[in-house]
């Protein structure tokens, strides 16, 4: 067995209305499935879905106040008032600013822009900084993806005679901050048909309404922010963020262009994921580390030569987070690792760590623990700690932490992510809280999900059906990249690649067919020795379209999977024994017949089994070594039988060189009986080098031709020598006890050694799979 790493679910649909979605659409089935579940039903729907082109964004003045933001920031410009558009130091900030800036600066504007230091002011308005805005002359302020809360700010700036108009999209609260407009998508008032707008989405509404028709050479700015800040990818965002795809493939903003060329990003094949992993990370370090100024710089920039200085300064940064995000996660794992237990909530801290990464941290894990994490790094000259937290869907991490917020100076957030600050004397009472907060959570809670979008064959998969779902794109929130699902699939070739050997590439294939699709795997590469050869394996994973000479193959994208059954390995050879031996884990058992092996062993759990006493599988185990071979099968049979274990490991002493012992045969025992009779009493121990000279015969087979002749009383042993017994009676040497035992011996050793996989596996099946357990006989007829 492979247990999945997450649980899957799949989320059903009627297939009458799938089919009939298809019919009318003329599309694949498995594709109407997915338009289903996005609430695609009609030709309508689907066309503006696919064909943005087609479609206008919506009316800028459907939102509240929107013509009295206009109106003043137009008395503004006519009167050369000083404008100060005051926003935020992530990715959709600093495109919330460029956007507005280069709309202020096209309308003859006077303006700049400031953005709050993450460490020393924190997000949003604050009093100081509008205080030394008003002293410098100032006249009007614009908020850019930030502001909806700050209620006592805007109170402030009202009595201080300073102009403020917000734009924002994060949740507002009961009241509306006093200002000369508030735009937001979510006010009360607003008649706007959609309001899952980012800020950068915000500020180009209110750029729009300003310029009289749409800059939509902006758009690659408002696709970036937007990805970035992950908001829902339906509906007006959609659209935003195609048109703004194509914009950045085309005729991309001068500093994106140069940024993306330092980070070997190629903007002409831009998608979603190339603004996810690629862009949006790097605008993000700066004010992950510092001031986040030269993030906004580089999107205002037209100049050639400051605009690859800012992207290098902006490389660098990413490259020092990147390094900042390893070595803090790496202490932070120490710390969770130090402690007797994990507690169904993670709070780590420690002093000095970089507030402006914690939250990338808190991710990492999450996803190693799969445990909600709260992450702190306190300040050891003021003793606060300041941090965030990320959790997993069975935990309201908002609604924990609010009950408790008089520990805390400042706290916000929401299901899956909050930021919080607090004395650092206040962290372990926080931390006992939590975890009474998080009583309730059990082991299943703790694992993560994966959405499956549907089951499919390998004949469904085509390059035309992965080029229809490419039409799918953008995806994010609200529209994923679809998972599929395929069962019971038959890995050929499967082997680790990769510089580090950490990944995974094999062959999909169904039983009695011919298909077949490429896979690969990244970052699983351990789990290429825990597939059987017989194994039926359950996949999951996004497809895509590999080019390779020009020509095109579908392929998988694994992401896990699941065997659920139990599987046999054969390790008889010496590479795959030493790589067993190597490796540690808790849920195997060795199981050994003889003395010697356990020494081979190490450290590895092991049981020795005396084959002369009655024996009883008392335990119970993930994964079963035979390391060597008992003198007759049905012990394996039994062990096998009484553990069920998943996972089979058969070795047999196979790599030890062991030779299969030959039996003499009847003549070798008469001369040895003559020998004997003829000199007795015989001194077996003296003549035995004398025997192996002329006979050729080796001191196993001598001593047991002896005891052969003991069990018959053809003789006996007195004071080491071999006297004949007068015989009453002729007996067959087969009537013996210890030759029978040879024989079994021998013929279990052949069997197991030589039996091929194929038999072996059938074999262990018997004993797996029914409950009639056949004896050793069927392993050498292969049933």
């Amino acid at each position: 067995m492979i247990h999945s790493k997450y649980l899957w679910n799949i989320e059903e649909v009627a297939e009458d209305k799938a089919i009939q979605l298809a019919e009318q659409l003329k599309i694949a089935l498995p594709l109407a499935k997915l338009l289903l579940k996005r609430k695609i039903t009609t030709q309508g729907q689907f066309d503006k879905f696919f064909h943005p082109e087609k479609y206008e964004s919506y009316d800028p003045f459907l939102l509240a106040e929107m013509d009295l933001a206009v109106a003043r920031i137009k008395q503004a410009i006519e009167l050369n008032e000083q404008i100060l558009v005051y926003g935020d130091y992530d990715a959709d900030g600093v495109t919330s600013i460029a956007v507005l800036m280069k709309t202020l600066k096209h309308l003859g504007a006077n303006a700049e822009f400031y953005i709050p230091n993450r460490f020393t002011e924190g997000y949003g308005p604050n009093i100081p900084a509008f205080d030394m805005a008003k002293t410098q002359g100032v006249d009007l302020i614009i908020t850019v993806d930030n502001g909806i809360a700050a209620l006592e700010v805007m109170t402030h700036a009202k009595e201080i005679g300073l102009d403020v108009i917000v734009t924002d999209h994060h949740e507002p609260r009961e009241v509306m901050p006093e200002a000369i407009a508030v735009i937001h998508p979510k006010h009360p008032k607003s008649a706007y048909p959609f309001d899952e707008l980012a800020g950068v989405g915000v500020a180009y509404k209110l750029a729009h309404a300003l310029l009289g028709e749409e800059p939509k050479e902006l758009l690659d700015l408002v696709a970036v922010g937007t990805v970035a800040d992950l908001v829902s990818l339906t509906d007006e965002n959609r659209l935003l963020v195609q048109l703004g795809l194509r914009q950045l493939r085309e005729g991309p903003n001068l500093g994106l262009a140069v940024l993306a060329k330092k980070a070997s990003l190629k903007l002409e094949e831009a998608t979603e994921e190339t603004i996810g992993f690629g862009i949006a990370p790097r605008l993000n370090a700066v004010g992950r580390l510092g001031p986040a100024d030269p993030a906004a710089d580089l999107l205002l920039t037209e100049d050639p030569e400051e605009a690859l200085f800012l992207a290098e300064e902006i490389d660098d940064a990413n490259k020092e987070r990147k390094q900042i995000v390893v070595d803090t996660t790496k202490l932070a794992m120490e710390t969770i690792e130090a402690k007797e237990s994990l507690g169904n909530v993670l709070v780590v801290y420690g002093e000095g760590w970089n507030t402006g990464i914690l939250g990338i941290v808190a991710s990492k894990l999450v996803g190693v623990y799969n445990r909600p994490a709260i992450v702190l790094g306190i300040d050891p000259v003021t003793g606060v700690a300041k941090g965030s937290g990320r959790s997993v869907e069975a935990f309201h991490l908002y609604e924990a932490l609010d009950k408790h917020r008089d520990l805390m100076t400042a706290f916000g957030g929401h299901p899956m992510a909050a930021g919080l600050t607090l004395p650092a004397d206040n962290l372990a009472e926080l931390d006992t809280l939590l975890q009474k907060e998080a009583s309730y959570l059990s082991e299943a809670d703790f694992r993560p999900s994966l959405k499956i979008e549907e089951k499919l064959k390998l004949t469904d998969i085509s390059v035309s059906f992965i080029t229809q779902l490419e039409k799918l794109a953008p995806f994010g929130m609200d529209n994923p990249k679809p998972i599929f699902l395929l069962e019971k699939m038959n890995l050929k070739g499967t082997k680790r690649i990769g510089a580090d050997k950490t990944h995974l590439k094999t062959l999909l294939q169904e039983d009695e067919s011919e298909v077949a699709l490429d896979a690969i795997g990244f970052g699983v590469g351990d789990l290429v020795e825990k597939i059987s050869p017989s194994a039926a394996v359950d996949v999951v994973g996004e497809l895509s379209i590999n080019e390779w000479n020009n020509i095109k193959k579908p392929q998988l994208r694994l992401m896990d999977m699941d065997v659920p059954h139990w599987q046999l390995f054969d390790v008889r050879n010496k590479s795959e024994w030493s790589r067993i031996l190597q490796e540690q884990s808790n849920s195997r058992i060795f199981v050994c017949f003889e003395e010697r092996t356990v020494a081979t062993l190490g450290e590895q759990n092991h049981i020795l089994v005396n084959e002369t006493e009655s024996f009883t599988a008392d335990f119970q185990t993930e994964e079963l070594v035979f390391a060597d071979i008992p003198t007759n099968m049905e012990l394996i049979e039994q062990i096998v039988r009484e553990t069920k274990p998943e996972r089979i490991f058969v070795h047999f002493d196979a790599a030890e060189g062991n030779q299969i012992p030959t039996i003499p045969d009847r003549v070798a025992f008469a001369e040895l009986y003559s020998l004997i009779k003829k000199f007795q009493p015989f001194p077996i121990e003296k003549y035995t080098p004398r025997l192996i000279q002329k006979f050729g015969w080796n001191k196993e087979q001598i001593d047991f031709m002896s005891n052969v002749f003991f069990d018959l009383e053809f003789a006996k042993m007195e004071s080491g020598q071999i006297i004949i017994n007068q015989v009453v009676e002729k007996r067959n040497l087969d009537e013996s006890t210890v030759y029978q035992q040879k024989v079994e011996e021998i013929t279990t050793r052949k069997k197991l050694l030589y039996s091929n996989y194929t038999e072996l596996h059938s074999w262990m099946k018997s004993m797996m799979e029914t409950s009639i357990y056949p004896n050793a006989e069927e392993l050498e007829n292969g049933n």
